[in-house]
């Protein structure tokens, strides 16, 4: 769980030379620290197989969709744009919606998968485990897991976790926040916490998976 790491997204059809992706416009890749980018444009991106990690940016109306590839991913998603990052197998992605964007991260067969959203954004986490995501300002927040994964919830957002067991929520704010546990029963820790499966959180545990609400 994270409080101050962005989730961010990414999109390239192919790794392609330098020289060659110069010609996608609104597409681009930085080779040296493996940056992806979109600006404006529908992207299909993928992280270069042989490297550990890979950034990713999609701005200004983009339509992006990032493969990680086996790589760790970070994706950076805004300006009303709309991305989906796949690390369904390996994991290991964060990804930082705003600005009125739509992110979904597909990180069902794998885990540790962070996901913070704002700026009246729309996010969609599907995760096996350990996964996290904080909401805030006029977002909307749902989240699928399995086990053991939180989100944190402040200001006028609608949150949900949809768990097996061992997850907890944490809403503060105006907003309506749900949990729904199918193996555990749900216990009221109040002052907005739920928990399932699990002790109910501690405070800094809350403030863990909370993000600072970001001005729409």
């Amino acid at each position: 769980m994270r409080t101050t790491k962005t989730p961010r997204l990414f999109a390239l059809a192919m790794w392609l030379p330098v020289a060659v992706l110069g010609g996608l416009q609104g597409c681009s890749a930085e080779v040296e620290d493996t940056t992806l980018t979109c600006t404006g444009e529908s992207c299909d991106l993928a992280c270069p197989p042989e490297e550990p990690r890979c950034d990713a940016t999609c701005a200004d109306s983009a339509t992006c969709e990032v493969d990680c590839t086996g790589s760790e991913c970070d994706l950076d998603c805004g300006s009303k744009s709309e991305c989906t990052l796949d690390c369904h197998a390996e994991g290991n992605c964060d990804a930082g919606c705003e600005a009125q964007s739509t992110c979904n991260v597909d990180c069902s067969e794998a885990g540790n998968c962070n996901l913070d959203c704002a700026g009246g954004s729309e996010c969609n986490i599907e995760c096996l485990e350990n996964c996290a995501g904080g909401c805030s300002g006029n977002s909307s927040c749902n989240l699928s897991c399995d086990h053991d994964c939180a989100v944190g919830c402040t200001g006028n957002t609608v949150c949900s976790v949809t768990c097996v067991t061992g997850c907890f929520i944490c809403c503060h704010g105006s907003g309506e926040c749900g949990l729904e546990c199918s193996d555990a029963e749900v216990v009221d820790c109040g002052d907005g916490v739920f928990a399932c499966g699990r002790e109910c959180p501690s405070d800094a545990e809350c403030d863990a998976v909370k993000i600072e609400e970001v001005p729409e």
